[in-house]
């Protein structure tokens, strides 16, 4: 053989060693060419997906007048339970996720949702009662480091808070508002979260203190929330769905400490210790189970 032949040989084994090395770097190949795990893996698991123009779940919306028994609950969503911890962690955002209310103390900074007063007696979401982002850095200033910063375009007066300086880890609770209500038209039995309030806690003098800070309807959280994926489990970093899943689905944990009554009181207020009011929760809960059971018994 011609030495021509052995070069077009090198030639061509070199070359397809190039394009197949290459080719270990393609768009959806799980290393990239740095060696490390590509940032595209997660995404691309059968138990996630890109969530940058996500859409909310749809939810049906009922005729009024097809709703003839409602009951409005509140409940308690603690981080400290195990089956919240994706709302909790990363305390500080870190790899496309960040906690739950750090996503909503920044859509209030933006003003990308509207937050409303906490009010002892009821939520009231109208303009009158809504809660800019100075007013509740000046409410909570004890709690909240602000930095005034002048706007490069309009040069008026803006207040930018570190992530650092986020009290994420002083809002541990949620109130969650929610509505169950019976359809008779489509004969089912439903509940809809109505709106979140975060409760920062702290001590003051020595002593721990409670502080709802306001309160953001579910809906207007809900576009945000879709996009915004939450790892779920140790074992599986694949599996990230948004957090949207999470409050439709109700993969989360919580307890009733109200619900709608003639006299506007809380469980707390009107039993005198912790079993009455466990008693007392596991009646409304009854209450809601019941109902529905009722409904096919002839």
């Amino acid at each position: 053989m011609s030495k021509n032949f052995f070069k077009l040989l090198f030639v061509g084994i070199a070359a397809f060693s190039t394009s197949a090395v290459s080719a270990q770097f393609e768009e959806n190949s799980f290393f990239d060419e740095s060696g490390d795990v590509s940032v595209e893996v997660a995404s691309n698991m059968p138990t996630s997906g890109p969530k940058e123009n996500l859409e909310p779940i749809e939810l049906v919306n009922p005729r009024a007048d097809d709703i003839f028994w409602q009951k409005v609950v509140y409940r308690v969503l603690d981080l400290h339970e195990k089956m919240n911890y994706p709302l909790y962690y990363p305390e500080q955002a870190v790899d496309n996720r960040q906690s739950f209310f750090t996503l909503i103390f920044r859509l209030v900074q933006e003003g990308k949702v509207t937050a409303y007063r906490y009010l002892d007696v009821r939520e009231i979401f109208t303009k009158e009662h809504e809660m800019t982002f100075k007013e509740m850095l000046n409410t909570y200033s004890d709690f909240i480091i602000a930095e005034p910063k002048a706007d490069s375009l309009t040069n008026d007066t803006i207040f930018y808070v570190e992530e650092s300086n986020i009290p994420n880890t002083k809002v541990t609770k949620f109130y969650v508002k929610e509505v169950w209500y019976f359809d008779k038209i489509t004969s089912t039995f439903n509940s809809r979260i109505i709106a979140f309030c975060p409760i920062l806690a702290a001590e003051v003098d020595g002593v721990r203190k409670t502080y709802p800070l306001f309160w953001v309807p579910f809906e207007t959280l809900r576009p945000y929330l879709a996009q915004q994926e939450i790892l779920i489990t140790d074992k599986n970093n694949g599996a990230r769905p948004s957090m949207d899943d999470i409050f439709v689905k109700r993969r989360f944990s919580s307890y009733i400490f109200k619900e709608s009554n003639i006299y506007n009181r809380n469980l707390l207020q009107y039993n005198t210790n912790a079993e009455d009011v466990r008693k007392e929760q596991q009646k409304v809960k009854t209450l809601l189970l019941n109902f529905e059971n009722d409904l096919w018994e002839y």
